[in-house]
C-alpha cells in the first residue's frame, strides 16, 4: 500500500462524518422555510411590542404550552434571575410590568437561526429600558437569545436569555 493510499484511507472516516453531520444539519434546517422564518420573525417583533405594551394576555399566547403530565419547555434565564416553566415566567413579566418595562430591538441585526425543522434560535441587540415603580428608568443593550418550537398553532417561544451587551 502507497503512502497516497494509506493518507486516503486514513481521512476517509473524518471527511465520512463531516459528510454526514453537514448533510444531517443542511436537512434538518432545510424545513425552516422562509415562511417560517417570516412567522417567527413577526412572532418575535409581536412579542416585543406586547412587552412594551405591558400586554400580559397578548404575550401569554406566544408561549409554548403543553399538554397536561408533559414537561414545561418555557424558560427565562439571565445572570440575575431563572425562571422555569410558563407561570414562572409570566408572574415575572406581571411584576416587571409594574414599573417601566421597554424593549426595542435592532430589526436589522436580528438574525433567525434554524437547529432544526422544529426549533430556531432568533439572536437580537436590543435596547431595554427598565425601572422599577417610582424609580427612575435605566437602558442597557442586551444581546436576546430565544429559541422558539413549531406547535400545533405556530412558532412559540420556549426560551429566552438575555445577555448584557456589556
Amino acid at each position: 500500500m502507497t503512502n497516497r493510499s494509506l493518507r486516503v484511507r486514513r481521512s476517509l472516516p473524518v471527511v465520512l462524518l463531516l459528510s454526514l453531520l453537514t448533510g444531517a444539519g443542511c436537512a434538518q434546517a432545510a424545513d425552516v422555510t422562509p415562511a417560517d422564518t417570516q412567522a417567527v420573525r413577526a412572532l418575535f417583533l409581536q412579542q416585543a411590542t406586547a412587552e412594551t405594551a405591558h400586554d400580559l394576555d397578548a404575550l401569554s399566547g406566544m408561549f409554548a404550552s403543553t399538554a397536561p403530565g408533559q414537561p414545561d419547555p418555557v424558560s427565562f434565564v439571565a445572570r440575575a434571575y431563572r425562571f422555569w416553566g410558563r407561570d414562572e415566567v409570566l408572574e415575572h413579566f406581571r411584576q416587571t410590568f409594574a414599573g417601566t418595562w421597554r424593549v426595542e430591538p435592532d430589526q436589522s441585526a436580528l438574525r433567525i437561526i434554524p437547529l432544526n425543522q422544529d426549533t430556531v434560535q432568533v439572536y437580537a441587540p436590543t435596547r431595554v429600558t427598565i425601572g422599577a415603580p417610582g424609580q427612575p428608568e435605566k437602558t442597557a443593550t442586551f444581546l436576546i437569545n430565544e429559541f422558539m418550537i413549531r406547535s400545533p398553532s405556530g412558532w412559540k417561544v420556549a426560551a429566552v436569555i438575555p445577555v448584557p451587551a456589556q
